[in-house]
């Protein structure tokens, strides 16, 4: 039932996270926009309120991936600053980061892993040091995380957009998971959340084939066009 609400919610929100970003385009392509946009938000946002809403507390492998991912963060926010000065293509840059970013995380999260197993075997007081050292860590690499964040906003108006973005998705999708719903809202999700689902995106990937809608939403709206991409919209 929670999966259900949490699938109706994200949907809901979605309209959310379209709504502002289609204000960017001329007022002839407002409404596509917040269709093809609503489209994108949605194919994220339902299956990802319905996750959270149905998780339990996070398991090992959560934390894990967690705590790899926030201290790749120290080696890699230096490198694409770098990257970033050096490298003129930024397609090129952008693999090239790709490329060495995953190894990292991937070593760093099966060295999270196990630093989390061999903490949780110790005693009291080893076990409360090492999971403070744990913490400490975690809060670097989240410091340089938003560090970066901070330097990014303040440097160039197209990654403030695109972060922007990303965060109302993401922080909409979490509020949607635990957002309550009337019982009969989401009998009638039961019946009809999954193929409005299904239209809003089949409309969204339809309208978004335009070329003019396609270069308007590479240049306004790119991180809620990534989605769709992945359906050929």
């Amino acid at each position: 039932m929670r999966s259900r609400t949490g699938f109706l919610a994200g949907l809901l929100a979605a309209v959310l996270a379209a709504w502002p970003a289609a204000l960017r385009f001329g007022p002839g392509l407002v409404w596509q926009a917040f269709l093809v946009l609503f489209a994108g938000a949605a194919l994220v946002m339902a299956p990802l309120a319905s996750a959270l809403a149905s998780g339990g507390a996070p398991g090992r492998f959560t934390r894990a991936f967690t705590l790899g991912a926030l201290a790749a963060a120290l080696p890699l926010l230096p490198f694409a600053t770098a990257l970033k000065a050096s490298t003129h293509h930024r397609p090129l840059g952008g693999v090239t980061f790709a490329v060495l970013a995953g190894p990292v995380i991937l070593v760093l999260t099966l060295v999270s892993g196990r630093l989390i197993t061999w903490a949780g075997e110790q005693p009291s007081l080893l076990r409360a040091s090492a999971r403070i050292a744990i913490i400490a860590l975690a809060a670097l690499g989240a410091a340089s995380v938003l560090l970066g964040l901070v330097h990014g906003l303040k440097a160039d108006v197209a990654f403030r957009t695109g972060f922007f973005d990303a965060l109302r998705v993401l922080g909409l999708s979490t509020l949607a998971a635990w957002l309550p719903l009337p019982v009969g809202v989401v009998r009638l999700a039961r019946g009809f959340g999954l193929a409005a689902w299904i239209a809003v995106v089949t409309v969204g990937v339809c309208l978004g084939r335009a070329p003019t809608m396609q270069a308007e939403m590479a240049e306004h709206c790119p991180v809620l066009r990534w989605p769709l991409l992945w359906l050929g919209g």
